[in-house]
């Protein structure tokens, strides 16, 4: 259910996750009892915003192909992607390959644990690296472990907060997450302020792959055709557990083989350029 809308030409100062309307709307009848009379329809505000007060807007998250093809160019570049397959192999009845990427030390800057927004600072490629992730083939999703939740360091909502502002900073350059999952748990008891419901052994903290068998339960995805990035071994065994091919990025934790030392990558880059560059590259 969607629950609030904000307009594109408001002016925000807040961090806000890259969603947007798009795609086709199924109306109910009922939808012609707010055109009081005939003309121009503003559709955000005179039938979106008063059936949303109303509870009664439904929305899906789509990776799908979805594009305003309404000018010359836009249509003259959606035929160009029909022609060349790429709407046909974007619908989810196919099956998808995807990048999986870390979050920290992948995306954002490695150090101190993110617990505020205000600490999240992206990598200096990790923009440039996402949009070619997104002009290719493959899903762009992130699977993170965030024990800081159970831990009591930060809360479910400042955790959705800054995760709002990735998606935001990676907005402002063109790029795009098609999801991100997240594990808010943790094993080991005795830290003070912990959340004791959230300190479980569970089957999504990587390197189980509970979080990447949700991800290919709701966007198909083909796993052996796939790829985990991440920026220590750990990653790469979550990766290499769930038979994808793996990459190991030197960018990030400065301790990347403190567990599953033994997990080995496909390739060892320097950078999340250098690897989705690799990626790409490849047949």
């Amino acid at each position: 259910m969607v629950i609030s809308f904000d307009s594109k030409h408001n002016v925000r100062t807040w961090f806000y996750e890259n969603l947007t309307t798009a795609g086709i709307y199924i109306l109910s009848r009922d939808i012609l009892n707010l055109i009081k009379e005939p003309g121009v329809l503003d559709f955000e505000t005179q039938v979106m915003l008063p059936s949303i007060k109303e509870g009664g807007v439904y929305a899906y998250r789509s990776s799908e192909y979805v594009k305003d093809c309404g000018t010359p160019e836009r249509y003259a570049q959606v035929n160009q992607d029909i022609e060349n397959g790429i709407v046909e192999a974007k619908s989810l009845a196919h099956k998808q390959k995807c990048i999986f990427l870390d979050r920290d030390g992948t995306l954002n800057v490695f150090g101190d644990f993110v617990t505020k927004a205000e600490k999240l600072e992206l990598m200096p490629d990790a923009g440039e690296s996402v949009k070619l992730i997104n002009k290719s083939g493959y899903l762009a999703i992130v699977i993170t472990n965030q024990p800081v939740v159970a831990r009591g360091e930060t809360t479910f909502d400042e955790l959705h907060r800054i995760h709002n502002k990735l998606e935001d900073l990676l907005g402002k350059e063109g790029a795009y997450l098609d999801d991100l999952y997240f594990c808010p748990h943790h094993p080991a008891r005795g830290f003070e302020g912990e959340i004791p419901e959230l300190k479980i052994v569970c089957d999504c903290r990587k390197p189980k792959i509970g979080l990447l068998l949700r991800a290919q339960s709701r966007y198909n995805i083909d796993l052996s055709a796939s790829w985990f990035i991440g920026d220590t071994r750990q990653d790469v065994q979550t990766g290499i557990n769930a038979g994808c091919r793996t990459i190991l990025l030197t960018c990030g934790d400065p301790r990347p083989s403190k567990v599953y030392a033994n997990a080995e990558p496909n390739y060892i880059c320097s950078s999340l350029k250098e690897a989705i560059s690799k990626i790409l590259a490849e047949k």
